[in-house]
């Protein structure tokens, strides 16, 4: 399921029409159904996130954790709960509501990965829990991609010489090339990330 993020607040804002018990409803008939795993998908880093809705994340997959051992009989267990939450870091895309948006440095994804990591430590169920989150160096290099203009063109045709190939597989990718590839080309990557667009902007994409 793809609650996407942990608060109804901030499911609110993205115009994410799942309500807690929406959620809750599909696990009670995954588990009437015999299932005992439950995957979640959610994004860190959306425009207006707050502590609270970082914090959501694992107080929900704890909420879910509790309803399998209160509403499942012993006997019709298939074993112990299995929650999965992943995370992705939010990119902001052309032609979306969020298209103005500021994007955050990397040492700020990962605050807010660890802090859903040790919120998610501190409940009940945790040992039935798993939290697994997007690399922040991606997310980085994806923002830039995702909005960039023409002469971001240059920084991928010179990563590309430089051997950057197959980067969907972590193996693979190599951050430091596409850092050298943009720094050659002189692409500043605050500049397509960590500003808020006005207004009135002209995108590359108009």
């Amino acid at each position: 399921f793809a609650p996407e993020a942990g608060t109804q607040r901030l499911r609110d804002v993205i115009n994410k029409n799942v309500t807690m018990d929406d959620l809750l409803q599909s696990c009670r008939t995954a588990f009437a159904g015999g299932y005992s795993a439950v995957k979640l998908y959610f994004m860190l880093g959306l425009p207006t996130e707050t502590e609270e809705d970082m914090k959501g994340i694992p107080l929900l997959s704890e909420t879910i954790a509790r309803r399998y051992y209160e509403e499942v009989p012993k006997e019709k267990r298939h074993g112990k709960v299995n929650i999965t939450a992943s995370a992705s870091f939010f990119v902001p895309k052309p032609f979306t509501p969020f298209q103005w948006a500021t994007m955050f440095p990397k040492e700020e994804y990962l605050r807010r990965a660890y802090l859903v990591k040790d919120t998610f430590a501190e409940q009940l169920n945790h040992k039935a829990m798993h939290f697994q989150y997007h690399e922040a160096d991606v997310t980085v290099l994806e923002g830039v991609l995702a909005r960039g203009d023409r002469k971001v063109a240059a920084s991928i045709l010179q990563a590309y010489r430089r051997g950057c190939l197959y980067d969907a597989w972590s193996d693979f990718f190599d951050n430091d090339k596409w850092m050298q590839a943009f720094e050659n080309t002189g692409i500043d990557i605050a500049f397509y990330n960590l500003r808020e667009r006005p207004l009135d902007e002209v995108f590359p994409w108009d």
